[in-house]
């Protein structure tokens, strides 16, 4: 390690910039950014960008040749003159043992700048010693998309308690399992979900007596692990996922969505498989609130999105009741990522306006729907858990009104490794559905299958309507 990574405070004093051009305005942008005081030594200023910075002191513009300014008063210099202006320049700055940092020239720099990620009161900064600063924005950019949004506005969150906590602070708890209580409990979940009002309140509360911050409640967080693909977990349900002490999940979640939860996380089936009873919804609401009130950080994983169809507005009524702390994390929904996968548009400009999210299973597996709402051709209608009863569906479907050749589709087990999408015509649902097999599935009835993967293959191969993903 060349480079020792040291976080300098520039509001302490005048930081030197020397040149012009792109890499200097970069340097001078960022500078300020960090509420630095700026030198800018240029041969010539034309611009009136900075004209309220030069007026009100923060910056200062100096046409001297910088190759025999005094650097004295300077706690870093940052040189983009360029050629060998910038030789003179690095050997002055240690004549006056100033720091310096010479623009694509580590061997003559005394710092550098790294890949930066700034969320405010959290800082994080990649670097490669100037060998491959496209190496650290890269490193950089894969960073940033792990780190919650909020985590910088959390960390001074907690600043604001950190000396309360101190004082109050007794020999039974330490400061550090205080602090890791917060960050991995209740407050940390609402603090990143962006319920401040919640977690100011509570973070007051549990500073005023430290020592009981072990024994708080835990919290649940409802997150939709979407359609099946592990990649389409949102960033919030991923971090979530990493924070969970148990994970209680359904039958549609995939093996390789749960592999991506803590490892040391108790994972808990409460779905339903086909031909077995499955766990009541009383049930699983008594186990959230239980495991909760243990003070664990629960995660309730569905599939698709949960509110939408995955009985989550249930679960929410239940625990608001139970005055269990409830964040939701949306995932995406089948209908939006199965649709998406096979190619199929499920609005389209003059053609298709209104989308109707429709389930065919009840109480006592009966269907109840009022079709005629959906006879609208200009309607796509996407009905969940209607593989068996795409017949019925099919009918009624085309009893209220729609078009018995509109086309229609089966998606089966969207986004994943064996998705597969069969396409015809409404009044051939049936045979469709039959033809997929067993699995969770969508059927989709709207003009815009016509727009899919799977019908531009069914109509350029003859009467092929079978599409493997």
């Amino acid at each position: 390690m060349r480079f020792l990574p040291v976080f300098l405070d520039v509001t302490q004093g005048t930081v030197g910039l020397i040149g012009s051009g792109p890499a200097a305005l970069a340097k001078l942008r960022l500078l300020q950014a960090a509420g630095a005081k700026v030198r800018w030594y240029i041969e010539e200023f034309n611009t009136d960008e900075f004209t309220g910075d030069v007026q009100s002191g923060l910056l200062d513009i100096c046409c001297a040749d910088p190759s025999g300014a005094d650097f004295s008063d300077l706690i870093a210099i940052v040189c983009t003159a360029g050629g060998a202006r910038d030789t003179a320049i690095a050997a002055r700055a240690r004549e006056y043992r100033v720091p310096i940092n010479v623009v694509d020239r580590p061997e003559l720099s005394s710092f550098i700048f790294p890949a930066i990620i700034d969320r405010g009161d959290v800082v994080v900064a990649v670097g490669t010693g100037g060998a491959s600063p496209v190496l650290a924005r890269r490193l950089r950019e894969r960073i940033e998309a792990l780190l919650p949004a909020r985590i910088g506005d959390f960390a001074a969150l907690m600043g604001r308690f950190r000396t309360r906590v101190a004082h109050r602070q007794s020999g039974k708890l330490s400061l550090r399992r205080f602090w890791e209580t917060v960050i991995d409990g209740p407050i940390g979940v609402a603090a990143l979900a962006g319920r401040w009002h919640w977690a100011e309140a509570a973070l007051s509360r549990a500073s005023t007596h430290p020592e009981r911050s072990h024994r708080q409640c835990g919290s649940v967080v409802l997150v939709g692990a979407g359609p099946g693909d592990a990649d389409l977990l949102t960033l919030r349900a991923l971090q979530a996922l990493q924070a969970a002490d148990v994970v209680l999940y359904d039958e549609l979640v995939s093996a390789e969505i749960l592999d991506r939860a803590r490892r040391d996380a108790k994972r808990i089936f409460v779905g339903k498989r086909s031909g077995q009873p499955g766990v009541a919804q009383d049930v699983i609401n008594q186990r959230l609130a239980e495991a909760a009130r243990q003070g664990l950080n629960v995660v309730r994983l569905k599939g698709g999105d949960p509110f939408i169809f995955g009985r989550g507005g249930e679960e929410l009524e239940y625990l608001r009741q139970a005055e269990v702390e409830v964040v939701v994390v949306p995932g995406i929904t089948a209908a939006l990522g199965c649709a998406a996968e096979a190619g199929l548009p499920l609005t389209f400009r003059d053609e298709a306006s209104a989308i109707a999210f429709v389930t065919a299973h009840h109480a006592g597996n009966q269907i109840r729907t009022d079709w005629s709402k959906f006879a609208d051709p200009a309607m796509t209608v996407v009905v969940y858990m209607g593989l068996h009863h795409a017949a019925d569906i099919g009918n009624q479907l085309i009893a209220a009104g729609r078009d018995a050749g509109t086309p229609a589709a089966v998606l089966l087990r969207g986004t994943r490794p064996d998705a597969l999408y069969r396409v015809g015509r409404l009044d051939g649902l049936a045979e469709l559905a039959a033809e997929v097999g067993e699995g969770p599935g969508l059927l989709v009835v709207g003009s815009t299958v016509a727009r899919s993967d799977a019908w531009r293959a069914l109509v350029g191969g003859g009467m092929r309507a079978e599409v493997a993903a």
